[in-house]
C-alpha cells in the first residue's frame, strides 16, 4: 500500500497535464483491478469448480437414492443422468461391483448366471489412490489417479441400502479444461474490457479536462494583465461556474485595473502639473525680483545723489526727479501685472460672461491706439464687421486686445500694417491680429506664454515690457475655456484667439 502512494505521489509530483495525471492515476488503478481479477480467475475458478463438482455429485447421489434407484427403468435414467452429467457411476453390493458405466447393460443381461464377474472382467484400470476424506455419515471423497492413462479422478461414495455402496466418478482432467477454459474467456473479456475502459476513460478525461486547460492559459493571460480571452459557456455544473467565475473576475480585474491605471496617470499628471507650477512659481520669483531689481538699484541710486547733492547748486535735482518717478511707474506697472496674472491664474476667479457684438468690442478697444500707431507710422486696419456675438467676459477680453495690439506695435516694422481680422467657426470665432515685421524663432514660439519670458530683450527692456502681457493673455483665455496661439506667416506674424458663440453655452446662468 505504501508503494502505491509513493507511485501516486511521483505521478502528481511530477510536472504534467491535468489530462495526462487523471488518465495515469486511473489507468493506474484499473490496472491494478484487472490484474487482481485475472489473478483471482487463474487461483479461483479451479478450486470453485472442484467445489461445484463436490456439490453436483452429492446432488447426483441424492437423486439416484430417491428416485432413479427404485424405478423400472434404472439403467436407462441412469444412462442419461451420466450423459448429462458426463459422470461414471459404480454400484457395489457386499464389496462386489455390479454396475459400472464402462459396462454395456445389455452385456451384462447376456452373461446373467453364467457366474462370470464381466465387471472385473472389463475394468482393467490400475488406480491409485491420492487423497480420501471420510464423513460421519459414511460418504466420503477421494482423489484417484490411473496409472494406466494418467487420468485423474474425484470419487464421490455414498452407502446405499444395507450392503450396498455408491461411488460416482468425474474427471478432473475434464474440471481442469473447463476452469482453463472459463480462465482464458474471463482473461479475454476481462483484458478486452480493459481496453475499452481505458479508450472511453481518454477520450471523457480529454472532454473532462479541456475546460480545465483552457481556464488554466486563460488564467495565465490574466496574470500577464491579459483579460481580452474569456472562457466559453461550459456545462451546467462546477466546472461551468467555475469558468462563469474567472469571467467575473476577469471583467473585474480589468475594470479596476484601468480604473488604477487612469487615477495613476492623473496622479502623474497632477505631479507634474504641481511640479511645473513649483517651477513657475519658482521662476516667477526669480523673474520678478530680477525685473524689480533694476527700477530699485535706479531709485536707490538717484536718492542717494540727491541727498549727497542737495547743497550743490549745478544739481539738476528736477531730472533725478523725474527719472526716479519714472522707474517708480515702471515698478507699479509691473507689480500690477503680477497681481492681474495672480487674480486670473487663481482658481477662485469668476468671469461676468455675457453676450457682445465682437465687431463694435474690437473698434471700440483699439480706438485708443490710433494716435499711438500714427505716432509711430503704423496703420491699424480693423476688417472685423458688425453683427458677429460672442458670449465672454468683455472686460477681460479687452486685456487680450490691448496686449496683443501694444505687442504688434512694437514689433511692426516693414509696411507697418497691423490687421484685424475674424472667422467664424461652428461653434466660436476666431479673432487675429497681424502685424508685418520679423518672423519669431521657432524655439520662441512655445515660451512666448510664458511669465517673464520675452524673445527680444533688449528691445522689450528699453520700451518698459516685462514679459507678463502674453502671459496674462493665456490665463484669460483658460478661463474662459478658449483656445489662443500664434503663427509666422508672410510677411509677419498673427496672433489669435477664439470667443465662443452663445449657442455653445446653455447654461449661461452657471457660467456666470
Amino acid at each position: 500500500m505504501k508503494a502505491i502512494k509513493r507511485n501516486i505521489h511521483k505521478i502528481l509530483s511530477r510536472k504534467h497535464s491535468v489530462r495526462v495525471q487523471l488518465f495515469a492515476i486511473t489507468a493506474f488503478f484499473i490496472c491494478l483491478g484487472t490484474f487482481a481479477i485475472l489473478l483471482a480467475n487463474s487461483q479461483l475458478i479451479p478450486i470453485i469448480y472442484t467445489i461445484r463438482q463436490k456439490s453436483n455429485l452429492i446432488m447426483i447421489s441424492d437423486q439416484i437414492e430417491k428416485t432413479i434407484y427404485k424405478s423400472n427403468d434404472f439403467y436407462e435414467d441412469i444412462a442419461v443422468l451420466e450423459e448429462n452429467n458426463n459422470v461414471e457411476i459404480q454400484f457395489y453390493n457386499n464389496g462386489r461391483l455390479v454396475y459400472d458405466t464402462a459396462v454395456n447393460r445389455f452385456m451384462q443381461d447376456w452373461v446373467e448366471g453364467s457366474g462370470i464377474d464381466l465387471l472385473d472382467v472389463m475394468r482393467t484400470r490400475n488406480l491409485t489412490l491420492v487423497e480420501r476424506k471420510d464423513f460421519d455419515d459414511g460418504t466420503f471423497f477421494e482423489e484417484l489417479k490411473d496409472d494406466s492413462n494418467g487420468l485423474q479422478y474425484i470419487v464421490y461414495g455414498k452407502p446405499i441400502g444395507q450392503s450396498g455402496e455408491l461411488k460416482i466418478y468425474a474427471q478432473l482432467d475434464y474440471l481442469s479444461n473447463r476452469a482453463n477454459a472459463t480462465t482464458r474467456y474471463v482473461s479475454i473479456v476481462a483484458c478486452t474490457t480493459f481496453m475499452l475502459i481505458i479508450i472511453s476513460m481518454y477520450i471523457y478525461l480529454h472532454h473532462f479536462s479541456k475546460p480545465i486547460i483552457e481556464m488554466n492559459k486563460i488564467t495565465r493571460s490574466m496574470a500577464k494583465m491579459d483579460f481580452s480571452q474569456k472562457c466559453p459557456p461550459y456545462t451546467n455544473n462546477e466546472i461551468g461556474e467555475l469558468g462563469q467565475s474567472i469571467n467575473t473576475l476577469s471583467e473585474s480585474l480589468d475594470r479596476t485595473i484601468k480604473d488604477l491605471q487612469q487615477k495613476n496617470e492623473q496622479l502623474q499628471n497632477d505631479i507634474e502639473r504641481e511640479r511645473k507650477i513649483e517651477q513657475m512659481k519658482k521662476e516667477f520669483v526669480s523673474n520678478s525680483s530680477h525685473e524689480l531689481k533694476t527700477p530699485i538699484a535706479i531709485i536707490q541710486g538717484y536718492a542717494e545723489g540727491l541727498k549727497l547733492g542737495i547743497n550743490r547748486k549745478n544739481l539738476n535735482t528736477e531730472e533725478y526727479c523725474d527719472i526716479i518717478i519714472e522707474e517708480t511707474h515702471k515698478m507699479n506697472r509691473l507689480v500690477c501685472e503680477m497681481l492681474e496674472l495672480s487674480k486670473y491664474e487663481s482658481a477662485t476667479y469668476q468671469l461676468e460672461w455675457q453676450s457682445f457684438d465682437i465687431g463694435k468690442f474690437v473698434a471700440e478697444s483699439i480706438d485708443t491706439y490710433d494716435i499711438l500707431g500714427k505716432e509711430n507710422g503704423i496703420e491699424i486696419i480693423n476688417t472685423i464687421p458688425e453683427g458677429i456675438i460672442g458670449y465672454a467676459d468683455p472686460l477681460r477680453l479687452e486685456m487680450v486686445i490691448d496686449n496683443y495690439v501694444s505687442n504688434a506695435i512694437s514689433h511692426a516694422k516693414y509696411d507697418k500694417k497691423i490687421i484685424l481680422s475674424a472667422t467664424e467657426n461652428e461653434n466660436s470665432t476666431t479673432v487675429s491680429v497681424f502685424n508685418t515685421g520679423d518672423h519669431i524663432a521657432e524655439n520662441d514660439l512655445e515660451n512666448i506664454w510664458q511669465s517673464f519670458y520675452r524673445a527680444d530683450k533688449a528691445h522689450s527692456r528699453s520700451e518698459g515690457r516685462f514679459g507678463l502681457g502674453l502671459s496674462i493673455v493665456k490665463a484669460i483665455q483658460d478661463l474662459h475655456g478658449a483656445a489662443y496661439g500664434v503663427k509666422n506667416v508672410e510677411n509677419g506674424v498673427e496672433f489669435s484667439f477664439e470667443i465662443k458663440k452663445p449657442q455653445t453655452n446653455n447654461d449661461e446662468g452657471k457660467e456666470k
